[in-house]
C-alpha cells in the first residue's frame, strides 16, 4: 500500500518533527555548518514550531503514514506567497499555494512514495481553485532540483534564505496546474 497525505494532528506532531529534524539536513548544501542546520531546526521544526501551523489560517500540514503508522513524509502548504513575499514577484501563476516544506523519509527515496505526494499536493491544490504551486530548493540540492524539474515545475529565479544566520541560494521553481 502507498501511503497517501493526510492532514496532520496535534497527535502526529512529534512523529512529524522527529521527521523532520532528520530530513531538513539532506536539503542542506554540504558546505553549511551543524550548529547553523540545529539552529534552523530548533527554531522552525520543534513540535511547538509544527503544531502552531494546525491553526494558522491559510497553512495546510500533511502527513504520509507507513504501514506500521510511522510518518514517512510530510508536507507544509502555505497560501500565496505569504511563506517568502519576496518570491511573489517571480510567481506567474495566481492564485497559487507554496509548498514550504516536502520531505520524504530516506529510508523510502526512490520509492515513488515523493511522487505520490507530490500528486496529491497537486490535486489538493487545483482542488482549492489554485492555478500553480511553487517552492524553493537550494542550489545544491541537485536530487530535489532533478525531481522537481521531471515533475514539470519550472525555474523562475532564486532567492536567499537564511539556515540558522547563514544565507543560502535557493532556486524558485513553479508548477502550473
Amino acid at each position: 500500500m502507498t501511503p497517501r497525505l493526510q492532514h496532520a494532528s496535534g497527535a502526529d506532531i512529534d512523529a512529524v518533527a522527529s521527521l523532520a529534524a532528520r530530513t531538513f539536513p539532506l536539503a542542506c548544501p554540504p558546505e553549511l555548518d551543524a550548529p547553523a542546520i540545529e539552529a534552523f531546526i530548533a527554531e522552525n521544526l520543534t513540535p511547538e514550531a509544527l503544531r502552531a501551523h494546525l491553526d494558522t489560517p491559510g497553512h495546510e500540514l500533511l502527513v504520509a503514514s507507513g504501514t506500521g503508522g510511522e510518518a514517512v513524509g510530510y508536507v507544509l502548504l502555505v497560501a500565496g506567497t505569504e511563506m517568502d513575499p519576496d518570491c511573489a514577484a517571480q510567481i506567474v501563476h495566481h492564485p497559487t499555494i507554496g509548498i514550504s516544506k516536502f520531505y520524504v523519509d530516506p529510508a523510502h527515496h526512490g520509492a515513488g512514495l515523493a511522487a505520490v505526494m507530490l500528486d496529491d499536493v497537486s490535486r489538493r491544490s487545483r482542488a482549492g481553485g489554485a492555478r500553480s504551486v511553487w517552492l524553493a530548493t537550494n542550489l545544491a540540492n541537485t536530487r530535489a532540483r532533478r525531481f522537481y524539474g521531471k515533475h514539470g515545475f519550472l525555474e523562475r529565479g532564486q532567492r536567499t534564505f537564511d539556515v540558522g544566520g547563514v544565507l543560502n541560494t535557493d532556486v524558485v521553481y513553479e508548477l502550473p496546474l
